[in-house]
């Protein structure tokens, strides 16, 4: 288990490093999922990210990666705490921890399906709350790692492009 854990942030990286195409598309598909990522919309992410990403002509791999990069079981729960104080700090007194633990643990343990039913029984007030925290942090954070993800992909792209060379000349 402990092993897994560490292993998957290698197996994240790689995933993105075998990501192929122009730098600017991958790095708006990936800044778009550590967005959607941080969004609280666990059971819907995935549905969401992919027709968003076709409309808005970005890399679908991308944002799925990094999607669910960011929002995971280990993650899970922190992301929905913070989320839930940010969104109650500016929209104050609207729900209590104890009222969103309770719907959270449903939704972690009643599996997608289930999730879903027990996602849209959260009522207004609540998803709105989250919302607020969610797109509050996810602004900022998609924009830091677009700037990242721009220079992690224009770097590949020049380190492919020199290996390409090397290979041709040794022909």
């Amino acid at each position: 288990m402990l092993r897994s854990i560490f292993r998957l942030p290698r197996y994240y990286f790689l995933q993105i490093r075998r990501l192929k195409g122009d730098p600017v598309y991958l790095a708006k598909g990936f800044a778009f999922g550590v967005f959607m990522g941080v969004l609280p919309l666990v059971p819907i992410q995935t549905i969401l990210i992919i027709p968003l990403t076709m409309t808005l002509r970005i890399s679908t791999i991308a944002a799925v990666i990094a999607g669910t990069m960011i929002s995971n079981p280990l993650t899970f729960m922190p992301q929905y705490y913070i989320t839930w104080k940010l969104g109650n700090a500016v929209l104050p007194g609207r729900i209590s921890w104890e009222h969103l633990e309770e719907v959270l643990l449903a939704i972690n343990n009643d599996g997608l399906v289930n999730g879903l039913a027990t996602f849209s029984h959260l009522g207004v007030k609540t998803i709105t709350v989250l919302l607020t925290g969610g797109v509050l942090i996810g602004i900022p954070a998609g924009l830091i790692s677009y700037f990242f993800a721009l220079k992690f992909f224009r770097t590949l792209r020049v380190h492919r492009l020199r290996k390409q060379k090397l290979n041709h000349k040794k022909k």
